[in-house]
This record gives C-alpha cells, structure tokens and sequence, in this order.
C-alpha cells in the first residue's frame, strides 16, 4: 500500500514509514476502514486481521501516540472489553509493545 496516498495526517504516515521500517514493511497491513479520523490507523499483523492495534497521534504530546491494542472476541464469554489502550508513549515502546501484541520479530 502507497502509505503517500492515505487521506492521513502527515504524522500518521511518518509513524507508518517509520513503522515499516522497525517491524518490517510485509509484517503488518493496514485496514482500508475510511470511517477513522485522519489522525488514526488501524493496522493487524498481515494475514491475520482478529489482531489490530488502533494508533493515533490525536491528543497526544509531539512525538507521543496512543494506541489500542484490540482482541478477538472469544465465543461465548463477554469481557465487556476487548482491548487494552495505552497513551503518551515513545516511538521505542510503541515498537515494542507491537511487537508482542502482533507477534512481529
């Protein structure tokens, strides 16, 4: 995918490079859901989209993200909550925490 083409803030597609570049261009795709702010992004290790991370820039310090690390929901068990949300990170735990939740090595 052409991160250039996106309708994302310009801090969205740096995160994006900069991503690809830790992680791995191939090891995570990026959802085409148009519905999410310009600031944000949704993206899931590539070829298994049950698990996705939502990262945004939005209400976030310069050179700080957010990010919800979304679950699958499990049949039959209602948790009231299928994602864990972290705020106000660096670019290093940001790398990190996605590579556990994505399981990208």
């Amino acid at each position: 995918m052409n991160i250039w083409a996106l309708e994302k803030d310009i801090r969205i597609k740096h995160l994006l490079l900069l991503l690809g570049e830790c992680l791995g261009a191939n090891s995570f795709s990026i959802s085409a859901n148009p519905v999410l702010n310009d600031k944000a992004v949704r993206i899931y290790k590539t070829g298994v989209p049950d698990m996705s991370a939502y990262l945004y820039t939005y209400g976030q310090p310069e050179d700080r993200y957010g990010v919800h690390l979304e679950y699958p929901e499990f049949s039959g068990m209602d948790t009231g909550m299928n994602f864990e949300m972290k705020e106000d990170i660096d670019f290093d735990h940001l790398v990190e925490v996605l590579q556990v939740h994505l399981d990208i090595f």
